[in-house]
């Protein structure tokens, strides 16, 4: 068995993004028990940190670094990379090793167009299957998405982690009801991929702006109502298919943007 190393001796990597593998916080941190699971753990601190940009597109993912990084043994890194070579977000290159997938302008257009064709699916068969159960699991979760308040990441990155988990949890619970395990893990592999270019290029301002708990409610009183139409309307308008966000990204992609924009406004405060 795997046993993991005592987190006082995680080394940091060149980063000026915190891993999520150092927050404490509930809704932030790794839900479960590292040292009972350390795959689980290091596929969960992993997958978050290439979303959030910790790691940069086509940076190196070596495995001796990053058993250092999240102080577990290389078993669960190797795990956790073959895990996530299989939703895009890592990729092999042979005889170099693996490395972040890289970016671009034609890849985040056909992540977008994917993303919205797979939850428009998802949650058609979820408004035609889904019973009270999960309506109450949706009700649920949009209050536990009312305590979370969107942050920039100036104002502190675990503050925005619970605020994207808190977000990305509600719509994965719309989904849920589609009672298809096949279709949720794709809608949730897309759907990080689309995440991730909204933390690296996109301009939050306009999500600072938005009454996020005024539009949540909106959307499950369409749910509850069955009104698809609705929902789905609602959807299209909202986080990574918002304009705002598609229109700063798609400029930032068009222009080459090497330096993920989150990084350049920690970097000028």
């Amino acid at each position: 068995m795997t046993v993991p190393l005592n987190p006082r001796t995680r080394q940091a990597l060149p980063t000026k993004l915190p891993s999520v593998a150092t927050f404490t916080a509930p809704g932030a941190r790794y839900p479960g028990d590292p040292g009972k699971n350390p795959t689980e753990a290091a596929t969960f601190w992993l997958r978050r940190d290439i979303v959030r940009g910790v790691f940069k597109p086509l940076e190196r993912l070596k495995v001796k670094q990053l058993t250092q990084f999240y102080g577990v043994g290389a078993t669960p890194v190797r795990e956790a990379i073959s895990r996530l070579l299989a939703t895009s977000l890592v990729i092999h290159e042979p005889q170099k090793g693996y490395r972040v997938a890289g970016v671009s302008l034609l890849d985040y257009n056909d992540v977008l167009d994917i993303y919205q064709r797979i939850r428009r699916l998802a949650l058609e068969l979820a408004m035609a299957r889904g019973d009270e159960a999960w309506e109450e699991r949706v009700v649920v979760q949009m209050h536990r998405s009312l305590k979370a308040r969107p942050v920039d990441a100036g104002e502190g990155a675990e503050a925005r982690e619970l605020w994207q988990r808190a977000y990305g949890d509600l719509h994965a619970e719309l989904v849920s009801g589609c009672a298809s395990p096949a279709l949720i893990r794709i809608f949730r592999d897309i759907g990080a991929r689309a995440e991730r270019y909204g933390n690296l290029y996109g301009d939050i301002t306009s999500d600072l702006a938005r009454d996020f708990a005024a539009e949540h409610r909106e959307i499950v009183d369409a749910l509850i109502a069955r009104d698809s139409q609705r929902v789905q309307a609602l959807l299209d308008a909202s986080g990574a298919l918002s304009a705002p966000m598609r229109a700063s990204v798609i400029e930032a992609l068009a222009a080459g943007d090497a330096g993920p924009a989150r990084r350049r406004r920690i970097a000028s405060r």
